[in-house]
């Protein structure tokens, strides 16, 4: 029994096996024709994941034996690479939420608004500006000094977020970049 070339050849069989991203475990089994019609199971057992096993009489089967099949390494690579994005995106994702954690969710919907009206309270002082006049009065600050803070704390959530993504796409570059699972290990948020 040995695999080459992504094919198994056993008994004078050949069955093609999966393309994998992890190294794995071919395990062969002799069952009834009735079940497999060339009289094989075979099962790629990949790390983490249950061994399977044949679904017919297993009184009936014969365990032909185990063979390791390595994944080849441009298909490690791309499965590593696939999941350090997804990593990074999860840790970029966190790290945009910490910036408005103490924000409802209600209320960071009006962000985009109290941003637009303080935009043109600046150019048009007595322009109007519903949203944010009805915050400054329940608030009971001056509607100027409102949309100033506004502003401010637009600026500040832009250079805050504007970080986090650019570490994000440089983080992404790095990895487009990378031609080895050394590579892809080094990167880390």
């Amino acid at each position: 029994m040995q695999i080459e070339n992504g094919t198994l050849t056993i008994n004078g069989q050949s069955v093609a096996l999966p393309v994998i991203q992890a190294d794995a475990k071919v395990r062969v089994w002799a069952v009834p024709t009735d079940y497999r019609a060339n009289g094989l199971f075979v099962a790629v057992d990949l790390p983490g994941q249950p061994q399977e096993i044949p679904a017919c009489d297993l009184a009936a089967t014969q365990y032909l034996g185990v063979v390791d099949y390595p994944a080849a390494d441009t298909d490690k690579l791309a499965a590593a690479k696939n999941a350090k994005l997804v990593a990074i995106n999860a840790a970029c994702e966190i790290a945009l939420g910490e910036l408005t954690s103490t924000y409802p969710p209600g209320e960071l919907q009006s962000w985009p608004q109290q941003v637009q009206e303080a935009a043109a309270l600046q150019l048009d002082p007595p322009g109007a500006a519903p949203l944010l006049t009805v915050i400054a009065e329940t608030r009971g600050v001056p509607l100027a000094l409102l949309a100033e803070r506004v502003q401010d704390k637009a600026i500040s959530y832009a250079h805050g977020s504007g970080a986090i993504i650019g570490k994000r796409q440089a983080l992404e570059d790095r990895l487009g970049a990378a031609v080895t699972l050394a590579d892809v290990g080094e990167i880390a948020w």
